[in-house]
């Protein structure tokens, strides 16, 4: 008869990995899991504040390039409307700037836009030998985790 081999290092209790090794090895996969979770919305909640901002910063030029194009209406305050918050009124279509800043408003409270609490305004006054208008565009951040965070840009333009 042959014996089988001694290991005098190996404990004959012990065959594997316990419950509980696997418990606290499940517990902190589960953990990191749910950090890495967090970080991913909290980047997804950047990226569309990031989003927001380009949006309204190339709303705000497309208005200024407007006003470029309709300059003497511009310069004599044609364009000038107040940042009216959530309603917001726009001012129809009876003249070229009118119809500029209807469609403006508009293209900002479009889908996919800055959604329908988005509201700009423009003040236009004579500065140094020429025109500077500032052309303000305020929305709501739905998703900042505060629902009454309302980003403000600011953009000034001389013609």
């Amino acid at each position: 008869m042959t014996s089988l081999p001694q290991f005098p290092h190996c404990r004959a209790g012990q065959s594997g990995t316990s419950l509980i090794e696997v418990l606290v090895a499940v517990v902190i996969l589960g953990v990191g899991l749910l950090g890495v979770a967090g970080m991913q919305l909290s980047s997804l909640r950047s990226n569309q504040a990031a989003y927001e901002r380009s949006i309204a910063i190339v709303a705000a030029s497309s208005i200024a390039e407007r006003m470029n194009a309709n300059r003497a209406a511009a310069v004599a305050g044609a364009y000038n409307i107040a940042l009216g918050g959530a309603v917001c009124p726009t001012p129809g279509t009876a003249t070229l700037a009118d119809r500029d800043l209807t469609e403006w408003i508009q293209e900002l409270r479009a889908p996919g836009m800055l959604g329908n609490t988005a509201c700009g305004g423009i003040a236009c006054a004579a500065a140094g030998g020429g025109t500077i208008c500032t052309v303000s565009v305020q929305w709501t951040d739905s998703r900042s985790g505060t629902a009454s965070e309302t980003p403000l840009i600011v953009t000034e333009v001389r013609l």
